[in-house]
């Protein structure tokens, strides 16, 4: 496939999850041979999804590479492997059988783990997540794939947080500050907090990003919750407390060039 015609099908999806989405880019990237073309490709990329971190990361390792194709294939490797090693690593986040876990949004990361640690989840409780309704859609799809499941409206996340053993999210990005992920994202965590239980991004080391790149990611559909508010964030490294997080997101950078795509 062209990978012109690649990248514009990255830029378009407006269904797949931030790491589908940065595959599909890397596939384009990766046929592109001229920084310009690199540069040209991430303006659309970026503009189009400005919340996806593990975007702004491959176009700034391929943008800064001296062989931008080899640079792509080798982060769209990476990322495969820290997802795959992220979603393991959720085994340890409970050993209570029947655990029932709480979800918001759809997110691929969140059911690749729901899968590591089947045996000991007796309810999966997903909110609608408007606007979009993407929660409801996955309800139906763990219930197809065998998972006891329930949708609630984004109104009842209190309530099914005091239900819940703990909850278990999704994150487009991860600064010093924050994590980037669907509206009502804050609303969870407060909760979470609130009932006392634990509450948990899921984001492979591809998807942290420094705070000005963070702040420059306005979406609608997105917020920002602040650090804080998570017990850990879920990596291929395992369960990171904030503290760690902050320094690790604090060392990546990214390039003047890619930075002045969006205004400050």
């Amino acid at each position: 496939m062209d990978p012109w015609d690649q990248v514009r099908r990255a830029a378009r999806d407006r269904r797949s999850g931030s790491v589908q989405i940065a595959l599909r880019a890397a596939r384009g990237l990766a046929g592109l041979s001229s920084r310009r073309d690199v540069l040209r490709a991430a303006r659309a990329l970026i503009r189009a999804h400005p919340e996806m971190a593990a975007l702004w990361r491959l176009c700034a390792e391929t943008l800064e590479a001296d062989d931008p194709g080899a640079a792509a294939e080798t982060f769209a490797q990476r990322l495969e492997a820290e997802t795959e090693a992220a979603a393991d690593a959720a085994r340890w986040l409970t050993s209570r059988r029947s655990a029932t876990i709480l979800t918001h949004s759809s997110s691929s990361s969140v059911v690749a783990a729901l899968e590591r640690i089947r045996s000991r989840v007796g309810l999966v409780i997903c909110t609608w997540s408007l606007p979009g309704g993407e929660g409801r859609v996955l309800s139906r799809r763990l219930e197809r794939e065998g998972f006891e499941s329930e949708a609630v409206p984004d109104a009842a996340i209190a309530g099914a947080c005091e239900r819940a053993d703990l909850a278990l999210v999704g994150a487009d990005a991860v600064s010093e500050a924050a994590v980037v992920n669907k509206v009502g994202t804050r609303l969870v965590a407060l909760a979470a907090r609130e009932a006392g239980i634990g509450c948990y991004p899921l984001a492979c080391s591809s998807k942290l990003v420094p705070e000005q790149i963070r702040a420059r990611m306005r979406s609608a559909m997105e917020e920002a919750t602040p650090l804080e508010l998570f017990d850990a964030v879920v990596t291929e490294r395992g369960p990171l407390r904030p503290g760690h997080v902050r320094r690790a997101a604090r060392r990546v950078t990214v390039p003047a060039a890619l930075a002045d795509i969006l205004p400050p």
